[in-house]
């Protein structure tokens, strides 16, 4: 997917009610929860016309 078309559907999903506050690629995502204090997450990407990126955090 394009940038433009990223900022599209983002502006799109917007519309619908979605509150963003920031957007993130894979490794900008990851970074967050590593400044957070997160050591052992694991992260799966759900590829697709808008792709997702999920951190899954176990607690110890």
């Amino acid at each position: 997917m394009s940038t433009k078309s990223a900022g599209l559907a983002v502006r799109f999903v917007e519309f619908l009610g979605a509150d963003f506050k920031k957007q993130f690629d894979l490794s900008s995502y990851k970074e967050f929860f590593e400044n957070m204090g997160y050591g052992d997450v694991q992260y799966c990407v759900v590829e697709g016309r808008m792709p997702c990126a999920i951190a899954v955090i176990t607690k110890r």
